[in-house]
């Protein structure tokens, strides 16, 4: 009867342990299978991600030394070697932990039409084909002087060390298959190492980044100080750690209060107030970044005051017509002998209209200088109105104006002056019986002087005066 009673009492024990064993395997295989599909849904993805956006950054960093080259007067030989050396730089970065290069591989595409070097000469391909994984970064290239894009600089960094590391953490999560507490203890140290070798990356990225002559920071969005940035920026803009921890100053609030950039490739140029009363003027690049999954923003500063103080320079100089608001006969000279000087390198045609008005002091005489003045003003609309971005008007002296057209011939500047031309004359005035009406001659460079090539122009321009006025003319063809 005893017996009877234990059995009774151990068949029910026994069908708890069965049933808490189950639990137990059904909770560590459900643990399983939300380790593997937390690794391949959420981990893996991340890694990517954190490597990708440190890749970009290092791109970044490092393409400020190519670009800075582009701003010297060598000659396209020596420019070729000098890119060529600071590109190979690039290339011998290297991670400390693993031996494996930063970057496997880097382009160099300029554009021509705007960078002033032999078409391709500067065109550079260096390190290895075939990076079919490697992440891309494409990082564009400003001119110095006027801030156009001229090219672009492609890396193709090295996904080595992030491949074996992954292969290798999904070949250890395969062994514990079934056994929870081994699982769990290599997770737990995998992550660990992980966390190591990502701090080792980590700190390589923050080497690079200090070294950086440019003012860097980091931005994450949604904070107000920044979570980072290097040497020259905590001295350019004075930044110092506030009560959250976070690098801020009045130079970095006044940024911030005025925007940064957003889309890709924007540069702003941002006055920047310092601690000391100091004024300074900076252009403001913005890179879209995730790292640790936070939306941000790597933003560069290039420092551009005395760009700014020459641009003052040449206001003080007066290079527009108080009047019209065109350029004046000094900017005309410069601009011409400027483009002169491309059409000897490149050999493109270029041609000018010389042309002023008809019986002006007439008009002064009859109606007063006002109308005079207002006629000018008038004068000027008209130019603005019909010639292109690229080409360059101004008022060559008293009631003559000067129009500079690249890349076109003769042909094409007589259709530009008579379009001026129809265009001032169907101009109606208040003043009664008053109508305006021009005289133009046009020139086309042939490889001449600067001011042999004006005075031709002004002997067309003194043809068609003596045709009877009120018309243009200039070289056949």
């Amino acid at each position: 009867m005893s017996d009877n009673v234990f059995i009774a009492h151990w068949r029910p024990s026994l069908r708890f342990e069965r049933n808490l064993a189950l639990i137990f395997g059904l909770l560590g295989l459900t643990l399983t299978v939300l380790i593997a599909l937390h690794w391949y849904l959420v981990l893996e993805p991340t890694l990517r991600m954190e490597a990708e956006g440190r890749s970009s950054a290092l791109a970044h960093a490092q393409v400020q030394t190519i670009e800075k080259l582009l701003d010297s007067d060598m000659t396209p030989a020596r420019l070729r070697n000098e890119l060529q050396t600071a590109m190979d730089g690039i290339l011998l970065l290297k991670d400390q932990a693993t031996g494996a290069p930063f970057v496997y591989r880097i382009t160099l595409k300029l554009d021509y039409d705007l960078f002033d070097a032999p078409r391709g000469s500067l065109d550079l391909t260096l390190g290895p084909g075939g990076c079919e994984n490697c992440f891309v970064s494409r990082v564009p290239l400003y001119h110095p002087q006027d801030r156009l894009l001229i090219g672009v600089v492609t890396c193709y960094s090295s996904t080595q060390f992030l491949d074996h590391l992954i292969a290798d953490l999904r070949a250890k999560l395969l062994w514990v298959v079934g056994i929870v507490l081994f699982l769990i203890l290599l997770a737990w140290f995998e992550t660990n190492r992980l966390l190591r070798r990502l701090q080792d990356s980590e700190t390589n990225l923050a080497t690079i980044f200090e070294a950086a002559p440019s003012p860097m920071v980091l931005h994450v969005e949604g904070q107000l100080g920044l979570r980072k940035a290097n040497e020259a920026a905590k001295r350019y803009l004075g930044l110092e750690e506030d009560a959250t921890g976070l690098l801020s100053s009045d130079a970095w609030l006044a940024l911030y209060a005025a925007g940064l950039p957003d889309a890709m490739g924007e540069r702003r140029e941002t006055r920047i107030q310092k601690g000391d009363g100091e004024v300074r003027w900076a252009l403001v690049s913005a890179k879209s970044i995730e790292l640790a999954r936070e939306p941000g923003k790597l933003i560069t500063l290039v420092d551009v005051s005395e760009l700014k103080a020459t641009q003052d320079e040449l206001r003080s100089a007066s290079f527009t017509d108080a009047l019209t608001s065109l350029y004046n006969r000094r900017f005309l000279y410069l601009r011409l002998a400027k483009e002169i000087d491309l059409v000897r390198r490149y050999g493109h045609p270029l041609s000018i209209i010389l042309f002023d008005l008809d019986h002006f002091k007439r008009i002064n005489d009859t109606f007063g200088h006002r109308v005079g003045d207002d006629v000018l003003v008038q004068v000027a609309g008209a130019l603005r109105t019909c010639i292109r971005d690229v080409d360059v008007a101004g008022r060559y002296g008293g009631e003559e104006f000067l129009v500079i057209l690249p890349h076109s011939t003769a042909a094409q500047a007589f259709e530009v002056a008579e379009r001026i031309r129809h265009l001032l004359k169907g101009v109606v005035w208040p003043q009664k019986d008053l109508q305006v009406t021009i005289s133009g001659g046009i020139g086309q460079y042939g490889g001449e002087g600067l001011d042999e090539f004006v005075d031709l122009a002004d002997q067309w321009l003194y043809a068609a005066k003596e045709r009877g006025r009120d018309c243009v003319l200039g070289p056949p063809g």
